[in-house]
């Protein structure tokens, strides 16, 4: 019983560890799933399955005739007959016709390609897009934690003040008694000498008054300036709590795009990484320009296209050629009485070969067909041309944009460790002293925003590698 209960301990602690699912699983679970790539995939196999039919012959033509009354030949009476036909055309046309569909399959095949990796980069995207919200996320949750510590200490210096400045009052008081007495005494003791002792007595009692009240005065304004430092940070906590809800409440549609993609339960958990770090960029700019060039799929559907025209042209050409058919003709014959002799004469049946050719007379579709084929191979070649230049303009935009994100986060990075070192030297001032807590609000602030800054370029840094990959055409 012990081992039962054991191993259904250890298979509930590994169920997270199977659940939990990495980017690249997610990759190959949409590559495998995602209906509109499945749809483009169908559309290649259709594709492909136009090249045997290119390349087939025509029909062969059969036909079958009879006489409602036979008709009389010297080979005797000829009841019907039936032929069949076979066209050829000329020489070469049907492979420049399966070239063509194979190289039209290609071109779509490459459309799938361009699908999948335009997929996975939007897999990518939306996946880092969670992975920066949930972090953004634990930033606030752990800001909010040290808003309510802030506002704990605030709390406590502004309850401990009264009792406080008890103690500096007796001290005040009992300072006043004596100084009193004595001028008291100093008074009586000089009555004689003169009057001008009331005016000493007063003027001490006068001092000691003054002294307490700026006693209490201080105690007063301290306790003042610490309800309004709780009040303060009462404010940013609720503004923080209120992003957090937010935030929280912006997770649940990106996760079901997530799962769209990947054609499952949308409301399915989503599994991101702990940390990203950055990350650099997949070669030198070199090998990403000669790699785009060989590998992008756009331009190698225009490079499929420019074959596709090149062996359309050539089967427009062959078009323009005859035809060439081949038949055999079958007659039937029953035999025909000779009114001389009374015999039956003929009735042999009779096979005869036939041959025919088609006349290619009307030139101008031929030639226009041809013409069709030129211009079309050459629009290839210039979206060729014009898709290259897009993508290396787009490629320099990218590049761009990691150096960008690389010196941001290089600056960020020193700017958070001085903002971390002023927010210790304001916070120490502030339990010191208890004042400041404006410049540590705006601190917090500050830092905060700095953070959110630093996850926003590094996870812009990863879409951009992202892309920069889509372009070369690597897929994980």
């Amino acid at each position: 019983m012990k081992k039962i209960i054991l191993n259904i301990i250890l298979l509930l602690l590994a169920v997270p560890a199977m659940q939990a699912q990495t980017l690249e699983e997610y990759l190959v679970m949409a590559g495998e799933n995602n209906p509109q790539l499945k749809a483009t995939y169908a559309e290649y196999q259709a594709a492909l399955q136009k090249v045997p039919q290119a390349g087939a012959l025509p029909d062969p033509e059969a036909t079958f005739s009879f006489f409602l009354q036979p008709m009389d030949r010297y080979m005797g009476r000829e009841v019907g007959s039936a032929s069949i036909m076979q066209m050829f055309p000329w020489f070469g046309s049907l492979d420049a016709a399966k070239t063509e569909a194979n190289y039209m399959a290609q071109m779509k095949f490459t459309s799938f390609i361009e699908a999948k990796i335009n997929l996975y980069h939007t897999v990518r995207t939306t996946w880092l897009s969670l992975y920066q919200l949930d972090e953004e996320v634990k930033l606030l949750e752990r800001e909010l934690e040290i808003l309510k510590s802030l506002e704990r200490v605030a709390l406590a210096k502004y309850k401990s003040g009264p009792a406080a400045s008890a103690p500096a009052a007796q001290r005040q008081s009992s300072g006043a008694a004596p100084a009193q007495s004595m001028a008291g005494s100093t008074s009586s003791g000089m009555a004689g000498m003169g009057g001008g002792s009331t005016g000493g007595s007063s003027t001490a009692s006068s001092g000691s008054g003054s002294m307490g009240g700026m006693s209490g005065g201080g105690s007063m304004a301290s306790s003042g300036s610490s309800m309004v430092d709780v009040i303060l940070i009462r404010v940013q906590v609720k503004d923080m709590e209120n992003r957090l809800q937010l935030l929280r409440d912006s997770r649940k549609p990106k996760v079901a795009a997530f799962n769209s993609m990947l054609n499952r339960d949308l409301n399915l958990e989503v599994q991101v990484a702990d940390t990203l770090a950055p990350v650099a960029l997949p070669a030198s700019l070199s090998l990403i320009q000669d790699s785009i060039r060989q590998n992008h799929p756009m331009l190698k559907m225009y490079e499929w296209d420019e074959k596709a025209r090149e062996a359309q042209l050539r089967m427009a050409k062959l078009m323009g050629r005859p035809m060439i058919g081949v038949g055999l003709e079958y007659m039937v014959f029953k035999p025909r009485p000779d009114d001389m002799s009374q015999m039956a004469m003929g009735g042999e049946n009779m096979v005869m070969p036939m041959v025919s050719i088609s006349l290619p007379i009307y030139r101008k579709k031929y030639k226009a067909a041809q013409k069709e084929a030129q211009f079309a191979q050459e629009a290839a070649t210039q979206n060729r041309e014009a898709t290259e230049n897009m993508l290396f303009a787009e490629l320099s935009g990218l590049l761009y944009d990691y150096d960008r994100t690389s010196k941001t986060l290089q600056l960020l990075e020193e700017q958070i460790v001085l903002n971390e070192q002023a927010i210790r030297l304001l916070t120490t001032n502030y339990s010191v002293a208890g004042a400041g807590i404006e410049e540590i609000l705006r601190q917090r602030q500050a830092i905060l925003t700095l953070k959110q800054q630093q996850l926003q370029a590094v996870t812009e840094q990863h879409v951009t590698v992202s892309a920069i990959n889509r372009m070369m055409n690597s897929d994980i």
